[in-house]
């Protein structure tokens, strides 16, 4: 890679997530520096530097999940670098999404904490990608600490692109809900196609969807129908989408989904639903290290996200406009 002020560039590949990291170093065409993570007995982490940084623009890549201590790696990594001209982070996936506000008395927000840890981590930049809630890149200091900017970038791009590759296969878009009918309208509208939404009823002692009850507003009947989401949890909101879109006469219906940070249910709410057809294919990026890899049924299907993340690299280290990967939705 070309060098920028900052020095010659080298990245640094965290535990987390090592496959995609690879992926995006051979993108970029560099080797990744040598840095050795590991457990203690007592399990805890034990980060040693074992390459030279001095002079250097150096990235972190790591995938920010809860599957161990992601954030304490991070910060014994930014403080294993002496003498880097610079330190930046790049980041797939940050944990603590859903819990990005006060939605009951006595909750705190957690991630909110989580974006100040990455803030005093010692990073200078950041780019971050397809966050819950568009108020998630105010939760963090650029003024207190190092850090003093932070790209928000949507890797829903890359779903969206092969969507519209392959727009034969769709007739229409579906909102899984009121708070997804923005996102999923925009993507039909650069689609070309229709968009509808579904209306959910809860019952009331038990908040539980009512698959009788809740309706589309729009036709999807004999539609291949996509449906565009930024998470894939338990499945819980998708194995309700699908139902109710078969209910209302949908032909097939398939979920694009960035973040795939599966619980261990996940995939014994999805993989039957994709073996019994009531879901017909699921997309993910893999931001996070897939659950149960290898046995998922073969309509889970990955696209890998790594020219995408690679430019956002790219476009760091060289100091460039982020801007022509602005994506409206």
């Amino acid at each position: 890679m070309e060098q920028s002020r900052f020095g010659p560039f080298g990245l640094i590949i965290a535990n987390s997530h090592q496959e995609l990291g690879l992926k995006v170093a051979q993108k970029l065409g560099v080797i990744p520096l040598e840095i050795e993570s590991k457990l203690f007995n007592n399990w805890e982490l034990d980060v040693r530097r074992k390459c030279d940084v001095s002079g250097m623009d150096i990235c972190i890549f790591s995938s920010l999940h809860s599957g161990y201590d992601t954030m304490k790696e991070l910060h014994l990594i930014c403080s294993s670098i002496r003498g880097a001209a610079r330190v930046f982070g790049v980041f797939p996936f940050v944990r603590d999404g859903k819990s990005d506000h006060v939605k009951r008395f006595g909750e705190t927000v957690a991630y909110k904490d989580t974006a100040m840890q990455i803030s005093n981590s010692g990073l200078e930049v950041i780019a971050i990608f397809d966050q819950h809630s568009s108020q998630h890149p105010s939760f963090y200091d650029t003024t207190h600490y190092r850090l003093r900017t932070v790209h928000h970038v949507y890797l829903m791009k890359v779903l969206i692109e092969y969507a519209m590759s392959h727009s034969d296969l769709f007739d229409s878009v579906l909102a899984l809900d009121e708070g997804g009918f923005k996102r999923n309208a925009k993507i039909a509208e650069l689609l070309g196609k229709d968009v509808s939404f579904i209306l959910k009823e809860r019952h009331s002692g038990t908040r539980e969807v009512d698959l009788e009850k809740s309706k589309i507003i729009g036709n999807v009947k004999g539609h291949r129908v996509a449906a565009f989401d930024d998470m894939l949890q338990n499945g819980g909101t998708l194995k309700t989408g699908a139902l109710i879109a078969k209910k209302n006469g949908a032909k097939e219906i398939s979920f694009f989904v960035v973040h795939n940070d599966f619980s261990s249910e996940t995939f014994k709410t999805i993989n039957p639903l994709l073996e019994d057809g009531t879901i017909d294919k699921v997309f993910i990026l893999e931001t996070v290290p897939l659950i149960n890899k290898g046995e998922w049924h073969e309509n889970l299907v990955i696209i890998s996200p790594e020219d995408l993340i690679a430019e956002v690299i790219t476009l760091i280290h060289m100091e460039g406009h982020m801007r022509k990967l602005f994506l409206e939705i």
